[in-house]
């Protein structure tokens, strides 16, 4: 066997340190990616974890009132939202009722701090806002009369319950929403009213969500500019802004108020008639909420109302020919003026004709389009839905 001279012995002691390295670089690099992996299947398995997979929770405020009723009951009636078991949680007012803290939750709409804590919200995986100041009654023992009610005290009420309630709500989102695995839905209620109250006759513009309502006058406009504000720039994850028409319903809101002077044979046209009126049934309302929320591209302003323009003249002759009465006895438009104030000028002589193309274009299918069918769903309602 030759001999190694020191040179070969140098190459060879080289050529073995190198090969140890390059075997314990590897071993490193193995090392390194089997735990890059575990970590990455324990942040998965976080995010799997942080919501119930089998179960779908909607927590809803203004539960008690109109639409809130009829939500909850569609909800209850369907069963399943995106293919899991449907789950609701009513927010209540703190100092309004006792919350449960599992069907139930109490939250505070009056706090410059966030509304509930973002713990609570850490299963809920939406949240419908829809709690609000009534915009059609005053102040006092005689309020619900409507008689000129917005006064400066009650406009700051109005502000109030809708921007201050909904800048805390989706403070408390906005932090619930950081917690690994959170993405809340944020829809919350707005109106028609932030178009203006322009929509009167033939020339009337047809509202659709695109509009630049930047410049738009009145109470109702300016009020929904902020209400709308406080929930884009405070809430992350996505974000719709309901735009809802005139819920019709024969024992809630305005209908139900217009019912028994109408069955009397009380009805007639306000003002000239010619302004329009944006709807909806109120199923049709709890079903386009669902579809919403089942609906990830539907995002920003939405507006819900029928897609059948109707005008004030429109809707009262259907009314009284449903109901077999008739419907001659007009209220002039100074009258509304005298009695009802800016209130009136704004949503009884006023209107909006408002297009409902970005729910249709959805796959949304309304079951009453039109003011008929609309009207006739709302008188044949047999219970308070």
């Amino acid at each position: 066997m030759a001999a190694f001279t020191p040179a070969a012995k140098r190459n060879v002691a080289t050529s073995r340190l190198l090969a140890a390295t390059t075997t314990d670089s590897i071993k490193q690099n193995n090392f390194l990616e089997g735990m890059k992996n575990m970590f990455s299947s324990m942040a998965a398995a976080g995010l799997d974890a942080g919501k119930s997979s089998d179960v779908y929770t909607v927590a809803v405020t203004g539960s008690s009132g109109l639409v809130g009723r009829a939500l909850l009951n569609e909800i209850q009636s369907k069963g399943m939202i995106k293919g899991k078991q449907a789950k609701v949680i009513k927010l209540i007012r703190e100092g309004k009722g006792s919350a449960d803290g599992d069907s139930s939750l109490a939250w505070n709409p009056n706090t410059d701090d966030m509304a509930i804590d973002p713990a609570l919200l850490a299963d809920v995986d939406a949240v419908v806002h829809i709690a609000g100041e009534n915009v059609s009654t005053g102040l006092g023992p005689l309020g619900f009369l409507g008689i000129r009610p917005w006064t400066d005290e009650k406009k700051s009420e109005i502000l109030d319950s809708r921007v201050k309630s909904t800048k805390a709500l989706a403070a408390a989102i906005r932090e619930a929403n950081k917690s690994p695995g959170s993405k809340i839905d944020f829809l919350c209620a707005s109106g028609p009213g932030i178009y203006g109250y322009d929509g009167v006759g033939a020339s009337a513009p047809l509202w659709d969500e695109s509009a630049d309502t930047s410049g738009t006058t009145g109470f109702l406009a300016e009020i929904s500019r902020e209400w709308e504000r406080a929930a884009m720039e405070k809430a992350n994850g996505r974000v719709v802004l309901m735009r809802f028409g005139v819920v019709l319903s024969k024992m809630r809101g305005a209908l139900a108020k217009l019912y028994p002077i109408f069955f009397v044979g009380g009805g007639g046209n306000v003002g000239s008639g010619e302004q329009f009126f944006p709807f909806i049934s109120a199923r049709d309302l709890a079903r386009s909420i669902v579809h919403t929320i089942e609906t990830p591209q539907l995002k920003g302003p939405v507006n819900m109302v029928a897609p059948t323009p109707c005008t004030n003249a429109e809707f009262t002759s259907t009314f009284g020919s449903l109901i077999s009465r008739p419907t001659i006895l007009p209220l002039p438009g100074f009258a509304v003026s005298a009695l009802f104030g800016q209130m009136g000028e704004e949503m009884l002589l006023g209107g909006q004709k408002v297009s409902a193309s970005k729910l249709v274009e959805s796959g949304f299918e309304f079951q009453h389009d039109t003011i008929e069918k609309a009207l006739k769903s709302a008188i044949d309602e047999e219970k308070d839905i």
